[in-house]
């Protein structure tokens, strides 16, 4: 009778071990996402003003990306699609207006890029809104490997196109010691 509290140990511990070992492999054989750190914040300043908070006409943030792909079994060609949500915050409250941010997204291998591409997301305040979101769905991100790397060995990253002065900035207010 001893021996069978330790046989269901046994038994219930191998059954956790094999559970914790599946994993969605799909997801694993993906290319990796996120947003690139000294790119996911933007400062808009308004036309002439100094480059301070007192001058910003909106930050806007890149709050998350997620995605999915498919692959084909050899793992040389991968189609990946991508979601990132935004959100933009305005210092007060004011008119409705509507403004566009270029933000990129760039796929690389290691310290290679491998493709780049430049879009532009919308904001739309809402008169007296302080707060504005976006989503962004990107569908169109093909890799095709040279065979020896696979689909999990690239990554996809996402940032917003920051002007030289916009990176200062970033600097100078502590953007990238989070």
């Amino acid at each position: 009778m001893t021996r069978s509290p330790f046989r269901f140990a046994a038994i219930a511990s191998l059954a956790l071990l094999v559970a914790a070992c599946t994993s969605d492999k799909k997801i694993q054989y993906c290319p990796g996402w996120s947003s690139v750190l000294d790119a996911y914040v933007a400062t808009q300043f308004k036309p002439g003003g100094a480059q301070d908070p007192a001058n910003a006409l909106f930050t806007a943030k890149i709050v998350n990306v997620g995605g999915k792909c498919s692959f084909d079994k050899a793992g040389k060609h991968a189609d990946s699609e991508i979601e990132v949500s935004f959100v933009a915050t305005r210092p007060s409250a004011g008119e409705a207006v509507t403004y566009r941010v270029p933000y990129f997204v760039a796929v690389t291998q290691a310290a290679r890029v491998v493709t780049r591409t430049v879009r532009s997301v919308t904001f739309s305040f809402a008169a007296g809104a302080t707060t504005a979101t976006a989503e962004e769905d990107v569908d169109d991100i093909e890799l095709v490997t040279d065979g020896t790397n696979k689909p999990y060995d690239y990554q996809i990253l996402v940032g917003f196109q920051l002007t030289k002065e916009q990176y200062d900035y970033n600097k100078t207010v502590g953007i990238f010691q989070q």
